[in-house]
């Protein structure tokens, strides 16, 4: 039986309480009110957010719950992605920590349940950059450390969870690729597609092996049990991170290929790794007054690249102001930079994505801001984006320092988004904001599985808190 009637009471009560908010034109960071509470939180330390503080400084935002580092087993936190069961349509954050993954259980995000960790390869040392991905079933951990490969593990084992933290091993180790500082798939979204060879990859950047810095590496894992280094790009040397795309943008000499846009630190590249055996460099761009370019996504309609830089803030380039950047790339042999959107606040910004006409990003200090994508034909840049959501997960500062938040999963059809924070650990939010909710619940009515069917009882009576909270939620205003 498909739901509706209770999704659309839920995204009503959303709405109401969103409307009150944007009304009230409230900012996080009011010091008059509410202040950073550095009282509550040691820099560079471990974090543990107070309810009272976070429901203060939220932004159309609803904080939901934290799983602190220490209840996770430790370490502190790094990337994060989601991955939704298709039988069971439970939803899981799956985290990095410096010292393993976490396999988290948020289907009741009041209550977010640690199902299972999984420690680093034996003999490596811990590292911040543990990076997970999800193709179909199976969760790929690329980590930036010697001689650690990339650790393969079938999802479906989490559901044998019984009460009790599963400790688990890989199913395998990929060592054809034994250091990977990031992991792109083929996703607009956050689900993993299929290339346009019939084949499912991983694509791993970054990482030094042979004392040479790695650029794109193609990996085919089809065969999941069995992955198989299917071609490298080096011609432009060292790549960050990336998205892969099959392509439907507007440049029709492009239509149907897969695509990379990558952040090769002083440049956006495009490359066509349609053929993983002979990838090729499609454009070269530097980005004007760099620091370091770091992570980028596409809107929705492929004709626009949303960037961020995670050292022009540290490094003065931008007067004290966080800078995220804007590509038009219509012409994919041609892109162009178009210019800057300046925030606010002056925080690092580090990983970003597109969601409908949102972006929403991880901002370090700043924690989770989501803006809605505004003219991006206008010749004012600051018209480009509007604030309209933000959770502070670090309200000691809003520093250029490497604190706070670290990615975000804003893909699951919740609403709900995860946050991995360094300090904070996996911190649970809802977004107020009608057009996220409604885009959401959207694609849970259209997609045959996901969200759409009549949950337990007891998970109805999980929406139901989330939506009497919101319309409990007020800001005084």
């Amino acid at each position: 039986m498909r739901i509706s009637t209770l999704q659309l009471l839920i995204g009503t009560a959303l709405t109401v309480t969103a409307q009150k908010s944007l009304a009230c034109g409230f900012e996080h960071g009011d010091t008059s009110e509410f202040g950073k509470h550095a009282d509550k939180i040691a820099l560079r330390g471990f974090t543990e957010i107070d309810p009272v503080v976070a429901a203060a400084s939220a932004y159309n935002a609803q904080f939901l719950s934290q799983l602190t580092l220490p209840e996770m087993g430790g370490g502190q936190g790094s990337s994060l992605w989601g991955w939704t069961d298709p039988q069971t349509n439970r939803e899981y954050a799956i985290m990095g920590r410096t010292t393993g993954t976490s396999f988290v259980d948020v289907t009741d995000p009041f209550n977010p349940v640690l199902v299972a960790n999984m420690a680093p390869t034996a003999g490596t040392s811990a590292t911040f950059w543990r990076e997970p991905k999800v193709v179909g079933n199976h969760a790929y951990i690329g980590v930036d450390s010697t001689n650690h490969g990339i650790q393969v593990l079938d999802l479906t084992r989490l559901r044998t969870y019984a009460g009790t933290t599963l400790s688990l091993t890989p199913n395998t180790t990929f060592t054809g690729v034994q250091r990977a500082h990031t992991l792109g798939i083929n996703a607009m979204g956050g689900v993993a597609q299929t290339s346009p060879d019939g084949q499912k990859y991983i694509f791993s950047a970054g990482g030094t092996e042979g004392g040479i810095r790695r650029g794109i590496r193609a990996i085919n894992v089809t065969n999941p049990t069995a992955p198989v280094l299917a071609g490298a790009f080096q011609a432009d040397g060292y790549t960050h991170e990336m998205q892969v795309v099959t392509y439907n943008g507007p440049d029709a000499a492009y239509a149907g290929s897969e695509i990379a846009f990558a952040f090769n630190e002083d440049t956006l590249t495009i490359v066509n790794v349609t053929n993983k055996s002979a990838m090729m460099q499609v454009a070269r761009r530097p980005q004007p007054n760099a620091g370091y370019v770091h992570q980028g996504w596409l809107t929705a309609d492929q004709k626009y690249l949303i960037s961020n830089d995670e050292t022009d803030e540290r490094n003065g380039l931008t007067g004290g102001q966080t800078r995220t950047h804007f590509w038009d790339v219509s012409d994919l042999d041609n892109p162009v930079y178009k210019g800057f959107y300046n925030h606010a606040l002056g925080s690092v910004d580090h990983n970003l994505y597109v969601v409908g006409n949102y972006v929403i990003q991880s901002n370090y200090t700043s924690g989770l801001r989501m803006f809605k994508l505004g003219d991006l034909n206008n010749t004012d840049p600051q018209t480009w984006l509007e604030l309209v959501a933000s959770f502070d997960t670090f309200a000691a500062s809003d520093a250029a320092t490497f604190d706070g938040a670290w990615n975000n999963y804003p893909f699951f059809k919740s609403g709900n988004i995860p946050i991995s924070d360094i300090n904070g650990g996996l911190i649970m939010v809802r977004p107020l904001v009608r057009g996220y909710q409604d885009y959401w619940l959207q694609q849970s009515l259209q997609s045959p599985t996901g969200n759409s069917e009549v949950p337990e009882p007891a998970a109805m009576t999980i929406v139901a808190a989330v939506a009497m909270a919101a319309l409990r939620r007020r800001r005084g205003c």
